[in-house]
């Protein structure tokens, strides 16, 4: 018997899944049946509870419960609290946040919370997990087997129609640059396919998502100064400690302006608790994190200080973790093996001059001492956060030889991919590594999007021009070619320079709201395929912007179109008066030094 099989309850799992097994008929109830029985199903739910096991860099040589330390004001979406997932009033959700905004350990709670609730089962998966060796719904498969759940092509489709299933999906901005678009349109397809199917999915911003009309955005808001000191006060309970630094947090505005994410204000709260300094800069605020995570087991002990097994001192520590950052960044891992750990350690040595054959006692003096990377799991580690590992990877960059640097600034400029990939580090760049950021990246940058020829006029090409809106970019339009809405592609532009990207953005969208006429006939006269595709919106048309321009032969006027509006706007000016300055700033430096 089904009652027999299950475990019914009053609410919870149990219920949920009793009466999954009750609206299936036939195979699939007897598949149901067996995918959910008693021991597979206590394992899920052992599995979901494990999801709120979590370490933080606050204390990181314990495990903690994520109920007893979530803060839920530092999450907020337009100061809005959102704390179940029927709150978002949509199926399929896109989380967007910062480095450090909690992305991660928000999907977490959710998942707990409706894993302790009677109207979902809850399915976490992180996207850094997956493989990428097949296609996205079997990876997804894959990784709920690994929950405790095996499925079939048939008991997924019957799941992801039932509407008892939600999916949170964490860091798409951590899928391989190389998989990104892929992955990107075969998430669409399986909502395309199943737009019952609920999923809240988080990234950080412009990672590849923003083109999509199947996930409603949500961004988690920068957390003002009155939530930073309550903040404060949940992580010391409210003793001397959170006085002192709610005292700062009210008298600087510098530090509350960068100290506005759940990770900037707990590693300020350490910084200054180990020694009671106030950085001017965010560069300088991040500089503090290794030298402070060195010390502060043993130096808040009198008398006691770890030994480090590997014998480095502080100096080389240092450069070797920001070796270390820069291989495994470069490798788009911020987690790895042992042995891939051993890999970057063994390579970081050499690059620093360091003794060989340290490895396995280096690995122990990271972990322990400063807890910037820990244990994940059995055979694996991870970086704190994935900030860090960008920062250190800064410096790294910063002590490269200016031909070294060249290299790499061009490398980011010309692959979109690789940019992805060093975004975050970029911004670091540009405040420890100003005058090589600016004369070899974004001068050049800002140059090549406008398309500067030798006399200094803007001539934008049609590559540059997607390079600007996002070649997959898309609008909304209903049978008569009228304009709706624009579904905006992730680009280096709207990252880097905001400025350029939404000009360009606003130009096209004044462009084709007066191709009305052209947009219905390409409408009338596409053939049934496109037709069908197209039509996805409630009756209205999601046109790719760029195929609509090539089949319409618009490539060139829309270029010149935009050219001629960027030529009367005030980027190119800036743009010429910046390398002006700096030629000028190197003029000086020549004449002054002598050498």
């Amino acid at each position: 018997m089904i009652e027999d099989i299950i475990k019914k309850a009053t609410g919870g799992l149990d219920g949920v899944v009793d009466d999954l097994i009750k609206s299936a008929k036939g195979k699939v109830q007897e598949k149901i049946s067996e995918a959910f029985a008693i021991s597979k199903l206590e394992y899920f739910k052992n599995n979901v509870g494990r999801i709120g096991q979590v370490k933080t860099i606050l204390n990181p040589d314990s495990i903690v419960d994520l109920n007893e330390i979530f803060f839920d004001e530092a999450v907020l979406f337009d100061g809005e609290k959102i704390e179940s997932f029927n709150q978002f009033g949509t199926k399929q959700i896109l989380v967007e946040g910062g480095p450090g905004q909690g992305k991660s350990l928000y999907l977490r709670k959710l998942c707990i919370k409706e894993g302790s609730g009677s109207s979902y089962i809850p399915i976490f998966i992180e996207f850094r997990n997956l493989k990428y060796k097949k296609k996205l719904k079997d990876e997804l498969m894959d990784a709920i087997e690994d929950l405790g759940v095996k499925l079939d092509n048939a008991l997924f489709e019957f799941l992801a129609k039932s509407n008892k299933i939600v999916l949170f999906l964490d860091g798409f901005d951590e899928v391989p640059n190389s998989e990104r678009s892929k992955v990107a349109r075969e998430l669409e397809t399986i909502f395309r396919t199943f737009p019952d199917l609920r999923a809240v999915v988080s990234s950080r911003p412009d990672s590849g998502m923003g083109s999509s009309f199947y996930f409603s955005k949500r961004k988690i808001s920068p957390m003002l100064l009155t939530t930073q000191k309550k903040f404060v006060n949940h992580l010391y309970q409210e003793d001397k400690q959170s006085v002192s630094i709610n005292n700062i947090l009210s008298n600087s505005r510098f530090i509350s302006e960068v100290t506005t994410t759940p990770l900037l204000l707990t590693l300020f709260t350490i910084t200054y608790n180990a020694r009671q300094f106030k950085p001017d800069n965010l560069s300088e605020f991040y500089s503090l994190i290794f030298p402070t995570m060195l010390y502060r087991h043993d130096r808040m002990k009198i008398g006691f200080e770890r030994e480090r097994k590997a014998g480095l001192t502080d100096y080389q520590m240092q450069r070797l973790f920001d070796s270390l950052s820069f291989l495994s960044l470069n490798d788009n891992n911020t987690r790895f093996s042992t042995y891939w750990f051993q890999n970057y350690l063994e390579n970081s040595a050499k690059l620093e001059r360091l003794p060989e054959n340290i490895e396995d006692l280096l690995i122990d003096d990271i972990t322990s001492i400063t807890a910037l990377i820990v244990r994940d799991g059995f055979d694996e580690f991870s970086f704190t956060h994935k900030s860090i590992q960008e920062y250190f990877a800064s410096v790294f960059i910063s002590r490269l030889s200016e031909n070294r640097k060249v290299g790499f600034y061009n490398l980011v400029i010309n692959d979109f991919d690789e940019f992805r990939k060093w975004q975050n580090t970029l911004s670091f760049l540009e405040t420890i590594d100003e005058r090589n950021y600016t004369k070899y990246f974004l001068i050049p940058y800002k140059k090549n999007a406008l398309c500067l020829n030798d006399n200094s006029k803007i001539n934008i090409n049609y590559p540059s021009l997607m390079n600007l809106i996002g070649s997959d970019s898309k609008v909304r339009v209903d049978e008569t070619g009228l304009v709706r809405e624009f579904y905006w592609g992730d680009t280096l532009s709207s990252v880097l320079y905001v400025q350029y990207s939404e000009f360009a953005k606003k130009t096209l969208s004044d462009y084709l709201n007066n191709k009305k006429v052209m947009i219905a006939e390409y409408l009338s006269y596409c053939d049934e395929t496109d037709y069908t595709e197209f039509q996805n919106l409630d009756g209205d048309f999601a046109i790719l912007i760029d195929k609509f321009f090539k089949e319409n032969k618009l490539q060139k006027e829309v270029g010149k179109y935009l050219s001629s509006k960027f030529e009367l706007s005030s980027f190119k000016t800036e743009v010429l008066n910046m390398e002006a300055e700096l030629s000028t700033s190197d003029r000086v430096t020549d004449d002054i030094l002598p050498f």
